[in-house]
């Protein structure tokens, strides 16, 4: 009998740990301005490493032309860190969706910018980045691409350092 109850017990808790890690991280709130996450992004890299020179992006055709589709998804905010030279595997993109349902379709969309600048075959170096240093992260309804140089970090989750 005691050990039916232990075994119960166990399963019990198993079960419950299991629901645990399914949950997610703790997402930001609605609102949080996006150059919160863009500075903090800065902030992390190392002491020793030149500073990264990216320009706000606001034309809505060249955006368009890097992430088919988004245009097509209510945001609620938007940001677009752009390198000097296209060329040179740096970005980062920040959204806040709406709707939650739209998180996965920009996640596809900057994805597909990865894919595309990870198969560029006219400027092998700037592929390798992209397919060595770049990520999509989502919490809630932000979403974010980041693509850096080598020496540079990417923050495990950047929506938890705000």
């Amino acid at each position: 009998m005691k050990k039916t109850v232990s075994m119960l017990l166990v399963i019990l808790l198993f079960v419950s740990l299991c629901g645990c890690g399914s949950e997610e991280t703790n997402a930001p709130a609605a609102g949080t301005p996006l150059h919160t996450f863009y500075e903090a992004i800065l902030d992390a890299q190392p002491a020793d490493a030149e500073a990264l020179i990216l320009f706000e992006e606001f034309n809505p055709d060249l955006i368009e032309n890097f992430y088919p589709g988004l245009r097509d998804v209510e945001l609620s905010q938007q940001a677009y860190y752009m390198p000097p030279i296209a060329t040179h595997p740096c970005e980062i993109v920040l959204v806040e969706v709406k709707n939650a349902a739209d998180v996965q379709t920009v996640a596809d969309i900057f994805q597909a910018r990865i894919d595309m600048g990870a198969d560029n075959v006219s400027y092998p170096e700037s592929a390798a980045g992209w397919q060595l240093y770049a990520q999509v992260q989502t919490s809630g309804n932000f979403v974010c691409m980041i693509v850096l140089p080598e020496s540079y970090v990417i923050p495990e989750n950047v929506f938890e350092m705000n």
